[in-house]
């Protein structure tokens, strides 16, 4: 087994993810404390890294997702989905977790349950409702979408030109009972 230290260095250093087309790959950066505090860290795929930060009361599993964007075939992002419903499923729930990242997705304006709060952005497409659906399943909801921020604060991607403007970012947490 490798020390914790050497798989730091080796995800900083020699990983790469993002393919031949360069459209992929995850990472998350964190503070040289933080960095310290790493236990572990799972590179699942090109579109999911699973780091783990020693915390208190409970450690931090930290997920961080990429998407597959519109131009991949729908069977990709249900891969996707499903890794990470086993990542979840796996994730004792003593343990805080964070899944976060790009979703590709708009899950749009006004409060749906307890999943979305009323300060989303845009219209809700089909893939904010795989969004969505994906987190009553597992009993996630979108933090970002409960802070009044203005709109012009709200997107996270604009369109070539500045077009159109975007919620795709989005920080899941689990639901307390």
């Amino acid at each position: 087994h490798l020390s914790i230290r050497r798989q730091r260095q080796m995800c900083i250093r020699d990983r790469y993810s993002g393919g031949e087309e360069s459209q992929r790959g995850v990472a998350l950066v964190l503070n040289g404390k933080m960095g310290k505090r790493v236990v572990g860290i799972d590179q699942v795929s090109d579109r999911i890294l699973v780091v783990e930060i020693e915390a208190r009361p409970t450690n931090l599993v930290v997920v961080q997702v990429y998407m597959p964007t519109s131009n991949h075939r729908e069977e990709e992002v249900d891969e996707v989905y499903e890794q990470l419903e086993e990542i979840i499923r796996e994730t004792p729930g003593k343990k805080n977790l964070v899944v976060m990242g790009d979703w590709n997705a708009s899950v749009g304006e006004g409060r749906d349950g307890n999943e979305i709060g009323e300060f989303g952005l845009g219209m809700r497409n089909d893939r904010g409702e795989k969004a969505i659906d994906f987190c009553r399943r597992n009993k996630l909801f979108i933090t970002n979408t409960w802070f009044n921020h203005h709109k012009g604060r709200r997107y996270t991607w604009k369109s070539p030109g500045d077009m159109r403007r975007y919620q795709i970012d989005y920080i899941m947490v689990r639901q307390r009972s």
